[in-house]
């Protein structure tokens, strides 16, 4: 591709392909499949939730307990944020990807990033910081999203102390492979050096490296 086109600016990623979106979706993934694996064998209540789906299903008795009831629950409360429309409107529509990528790909009001590969641009491109409600709703869905199954975890030590190591691993490796390159300097954990943001930003006006 040509130079107005190149992958990376700055050590900042201007364009990511479907390989890093691959990436992201097995690695983003890992959180929820590990307290999954923890919760199935938990016997926590908080609620007193449980089912006999076996019974219900004319199988014989087979009882799901609240900590596997609340699996699914914790999954579609996640993603309803960030591939529901949640995340795009509060974080994704400030990145240059939102507002450019979608030209790359031939595809009118669609968005490809890291994180959402394909999805609606339904929101207006709106460039600068996320508000502070923006960050702390981010914040908030992401820490639920890893740290909620520790909740069900805590009858077995062991399982939850490894939930924990994931979570940070998840963190550490999201700060240091993914944050410090990415071109949506308004989110808040976003840490492009201030330097070669503004050479970016202003790379853009040129268009040097999206056609604008």
């Amino acid at each position: 591709m040509s130079e107005a086109k190149q992958k990376m600016f700055q050590r900042i990623v201007a364009r990511y392909d479907f390989h890093d979106a691959r990436w992201f979706a097995v690695f983003g993934f890992t959180p929820i499949i590990v307290g999954a694996l923890g919760m199935v064998g938990s016997t926590v209540s908080y609620f007193g939730l449980s089912f006999d789906i076996g019974t219900f299903l004319g199988l014989g008795p087979f009882v799901l307990t609240e900590s596997m009831i609340m699996i699914p629950v914790i999954f579609i409360a996640s993603m309803l944020f960030f591939v529901g429309g949640l995340e795009w409107y509060v974080l994704c529509r400030h990145c240059p990807c939102y507002e450019y990528s979608e030209k790359d790909h031939g595809k009118e009001n669609r968005f490809y990033c890291i994180g959402n590969w394909g999805s609606p641009k339904i929101f207006k491109y709106r460039p600068g910081r996320v508000s502070r409600g923006g960050q702390a709703t981010f914040l908030f869905f992401s820490g639920f999203y890893v740290l909620s199954p520790i909740f069900y975890l805590i009858d077995r030590w062991e399982l939850a102390i490894i939930q924990v190591v994931v979570a940070i691993s998840f963190f550490v490796t999201l700060h240091h492979w993914v944050c410090s390159h990415c071109p949506n300097f308004g989110c808040i954990l976003n840490s492009v050096p201030e330097e070669d943001r503004q050479e970016f930003l202003e790379a853009i006006e040129r268009g040097e490296i999206y056609c604008l």
